[in-house]
Order: C-alpha cells, then structure tokens, then sequence
C-alpha cells in the first residue's frame, strides 16, 4: 500500500508541475499578445477628423466608433465656421493638444481646412480626403468650382438667426446631401447643421501640406454638393491614392460606405508607419 501511496503522490506531483507549466505558458502568450496589442495600439496616430461647413463633429459618429474598435484614437474638432483662418487656428490647437502622430481627415471644407492647418507640421503623417476640397495655394472654393456643376445647395440657403450666417433649408438638406440615406437619418443629419458664414467660400487657400504629405481620396460618384470630377481633378493633381464610392452622396463616405472609409484611413496609417 506504501509503494502505491507513494505512486500516486508521485503522478499527482507530476499532473500539478505539468498543469502548472501550461498556466505558466498561457499566461506568458497572454502578457505577450498584450503587450504586441499595446505596442501596436501606441504606435497609431491619432486620427483627427474635421467636419466641413454647414455641419458637426456629430457626423463622424460612426466613424469614430469604427476606428476606436480597430485601435485608434480619434478626436474631432467643432469648427466655429466663422472663417477659414480661425478653423485652421482650431484645427492646429487640437493638434498641439495630442502627442505623437496624427493623421487629418477632411470631409467637405474639412478638406480645406485640413489642407492649410497641416502645412509645415512634422507630426501630421498624412492627409485623408471625403468628398472634400483640397486646395492650392490662393485657390477659394469658389475660384476651384468654376467650370463644375454648382452645388444644389446653393439654391437653398437661408439665413441663420445669427445673420450673416446661413444654413441650408431643413427641407432640401436631404436631397442636397444625403440624397441615399433614409428620410429619418436624412432629417436627423440636417437637425445637426450648424450656421456657417459664406465668407468661407471666397477665402484663399495658404500654403497646400499635399504637395509634401501623402494624401487619399475617396470621391463620392453621386455628389450633389461638390463635382465629383472636381474631386477627381483635385485627388489626381494631389497625387493621392484614390478610391471611388459609386452610389455615395456628399455624406455617404460617413455612412454607407463608413467601412470602406475606414479602411481607407487605417491604409494611410499603415503606409506612413516608421
């Protein structure tokens, strides 16, 4: 009985020692996937994202979501849409404000403004563009438009209670903007417009930061607000890497097509690591 005893005190020893070993390796895979995760997840740039005229930070809500589920910080601006300069005043206060590399995104006259607030800056790694304006240096968005199709929203604008600010009528905003979204959704993204100065649209561009940063584009094909081939003109003269949204309106690279789009951003953050 002593000899079995002693047996099975032995095999039991062994079964803990070997149990414990695997724990012990487990646990190991663990601390490394977790720090393999933290190192990645520490090397991503912020992604700062600019809303454009006529709008908020709101509408990058699902965007934002996306990008924070794959790792990324993001923030998001309120332009004050009252000029050009003092949006890109906001723009680089907020880029001041986060350490490390950031990557700008700009929708609409977000493009403009991130075009200017990333000129001279070393901490900015890219530029990304969504049916957005990226300007030349002395170039307005009423100069850039000439030859284009107008935007159907011009037709539509009314005077905000703070004259001599404009908004665009609730009841057109849908179809000028947002013409493939649902008429709630569409509702709900005009409820969030924000009273902009027309003075933004014949103001000069300064210095472009795409003639020496890496820019992407995605063209939004069914734009009733900008051109689509005045995105395409812009993108190609850019050099930016350029992808196309068949059926998007001017908001549908933040919403239909939002996994494209952040793909799109997570690309050009792969591209200008190290």
């Amino acid at each position: 009985m002593n000899g079995l005893t002693r047996s099975v005190s032995v095999d039991r020893r062994v079964c803990l020692l070997g149990l414990g070993a695997l724990i012990a390796a487990a646990l190991m895979l663990s601390l490394t996937a977790f720090s393999t995760s933290a190192r990645a997840a520490k090397s991503n740039p912020t992604i700062v994202l600019v809303h454009g005229a006529f709008a908020s930070p709101a509408g990058w809500g699902e965007v934002a979501d996306a990008l924070h589920k794959d790792g990324y910080q993001t923030a998001t601006p309120a332009l004050g849409l009252t000029s050009v300069s003092d949006d890109v005043a906001i723009v680089r206060s907020t880029l001041d404000s986060i350490p490390g590399d950031k990557i700008l995104v700009g929708h609409s006259y977000g493009g403009f403004v991130i075009t200017n607030a990333a000129s001279g800056r070393s901490d900015v790694r890219g530029l990304v563009y969504t049916a957005a304006y990226a300007p030349d240096s002395g170039e307005t968005i009423n100069s850039l438009s000439v030859g284009y199709a107008p935007g159907a929203f011009l037709a539509h604008l009314v005077p905000a209670p703070a004259f001599p600010f404009f908004i665009v009528d609730p009841q057109f905003f849908p179809e000028d903007f947002a013409q493939d979204l649902n008429p709630k959704l569409g509702a709900e993204i005009a409820a969030q417009q924000r009273p902009t100065s027309l003075a933004l649209f014949g103001t000069p561009s300064g210095p472009a930061a795409w003639h020496t940063l890496p820019s992407w584009y995605a063209v939004s094909d069914h734009d009733r607000a900008i051109d689509p081939a005045l995105e395409r003109f812009m993108a190609h003269r850019a050099g930016s890497t350029t992808v196309d949204f068949a059926a998007a309106s001017h908001v549908g690279g933040l919403t239909h097509y939002k996994a494209r789009f952040v793909k799109l951003i997570e690309q050009s953050s792969d591209a200008t690591a190290g």
